[in-house]
């Protein structure tokens, strides 16, 4: 009785290193999302298109009343302008990582626990879902695809749930 006791507490301090009140239950959440939609005049690694810039900004909107303890994305300018304004909004920094070494099983070991949201490309992002659930369910976003994201959660036994959502741009005023 008194190992359980002691093995639940620690459970509960690893899933709450920064000392919130609120226990998140052993719940680790991963949101996938594709950088906003890009420059095409700018080669390999353009800036984001006004579009683009519109819907990093609803990407605030979205997580508003989400805690979020990690901001991820690779070392591009599209993901890193898609990234920043929500990084600001949720003060956290922005984790830059390395595309052609990246696992969804390492992101899960890094950040188990942890609300993060991961910012890819259309050819990455899918191949991150997979890996957490070992199989091949999803394939390549199209590359006209800036809407599609995944939300993929892991409770404490190991069960993953994965959520293929759309984020629709609200109109202009």
């Amino acid at each position: 009785m008194r190992i359980t006791f002691l093995l639940a507490m620690m459970m509960l301090v690893s899933c709450n290193e920064k000392g919130n009140s609120q226990s998140n239950d052993g719940l680790t959440t991963l949101y996938f999302m594709r950088h906003a939609e890009k420059r095409t005049d700018q080669g390999s690694d353009p800036e984001l298109a006004p579009a683009g810039q519109k819907r990093a900004q609803e990407w605030v909107n979205y997580f508003f009343l989400k805690d979020v303890d990690h901001v991820l994305s690779s070392d591009f300018k599209r993901t890193q302008a898609t990234a920043t304004p929500l990084a600001k909004a949720q003060k956290v920094a922005i984790e830059t990582y390395d595309v052609s070494t990246l696992t969804g099983k390492q992101l899960l070991e890094d950040y188990r626990c942890k609300t993060v949201v991961v910012y890819g490309h259309s050819n990455t992002i899918n191949g991150y879902v997979n890996d957490l659930q070992n199989d091949e369910t999803y394939g390549e976003l199209s590359e006209d695809d800036y809407e599609t994201f995944f939300k993929v959660t892991i409770d404490k036994n190991g069960n993953t749930g994965v959520v293929k959502e759309t984020m629709v741009m609200s109109e202009e005023d």
